[in-house]
Order: structure tokens, then C-alpha cells, then sequence
């Protein structure tokens, strides 16, 4: 399986983080007590491309959808703080070459929490790893690549 989850979080994460360090970002979920505003990044979909497979149960490349979603609470600016968060994200998903496919407002039962989200999709493929340094400075780094038609 191609796995560029930790990838794609770290990244959405580092990005939210270098603009404002009160947002919570989680992978995967919204906490039961989340703290607003809250930014949860989780992955719906990762399916091989068949036709870049070079036998049947190989995957060279798997088509990979991400959905980011952002929470805010903030009486009166709900959604203009949403905004600015799924803006931060795009941006950080755009320059990973993810697409994004679908942005919309969600009603929430809780009427006090303002959501957006948005999908975004790439066909990815199989890393290629590297390892570089010595001893206890040896660091691992995967490089994936976008498939290109």
C-alpha cells in the first residue's frame, strides 16, 4: 500500500502551525472535547491504478483522496475563521500537487460549531527511500512521486 498519510498530516500541520500556533490539528478525527478551532486531516480513499501495475498484484501508483476539515466555535467569525484555515490547507495540499476536488459548508448538529471542508486527490506512487548519515544521525527519507499522464 502506498502510505503518505504522516507525510500529508505533517505537512498540513506545519503549515496551520507557522500562522497561528492556537489551532489543534488531529489526524483522522475530532476529539469528544476538541478545542476550537480544530483542523482534523483524514484520508477516504487509496486506490491502486490498475494500468500503471506491472503485474497483478503489484502498485506502482494508487490514486489517494485526503479530506481536511476545520472547526471553529468563535461566536460571530465562525466562518470566517474556517476560512482562513482551509486556505492554509489548500495551499500546503496544492503544494504537495494534491487537487482539490470538492470545498463546502457542512451544517453541524451542534449549531454553535461553524464546519468546512474540502477533498483533495493525487495519484501518488511508491516511494523511493534513502538513507543517509552514520550511527545515531542516521536519518530515513521516502520521496514519492505524482503520476504524470
Amino acid at each position: 500500500m502506498i502510505d503518505v498519510e504522516n507525510l500529508v498530516f505533517n505537512t498540513v500541520f506545519n503549515a496551520v502551525e507557522n500562522v497561528r500556533n492556537d489551532v489543534t490539528v488531529n489526524k483522522g478525527f475530532i476529539e469528544k472535547n476538541a478545542k476550537f478551532p480544530c483542523v482534523v486531516v483524514r484520508e477516504t480513499g487509496n486506490v491502486p491504478v490498475e494500468e500503471t501495475a506491472t503485474d497483478p498484484c503489484s502498485e506502482n501508483y494508487s490514486r489517494l483522496t485526503y479530506q481536511i476539515e476545520v472547526f471553529s466555535d468563535k461566536e460571530g467569525t465562525a466562518r470566517s475563521e474556517c476560512r482562513e484555515l482551509i486556505n492554509i490547507a489548500d495551499e500546503a495540499m496544492h503544494g504537495m500537487k494534491f487537487r482539490r476536488t470538492y470545498l463546502s459548508d457542512q451544517i453541524n448538529v451542534n449549531r454553535t460549531i461553524f464546519r468546512q471542508y474540502a477533498r483533495y486527490s493525487a495519484i501518488v506512487g511508491k516511494g523511493i527511500t534513502t538513507v543517509s548519515g552514520e550511527g545515531q544521525q542516521q536519518t530515513t527519507t521516502t520521496t514519492f512521486q505524482m503520476y504524470r499522464r
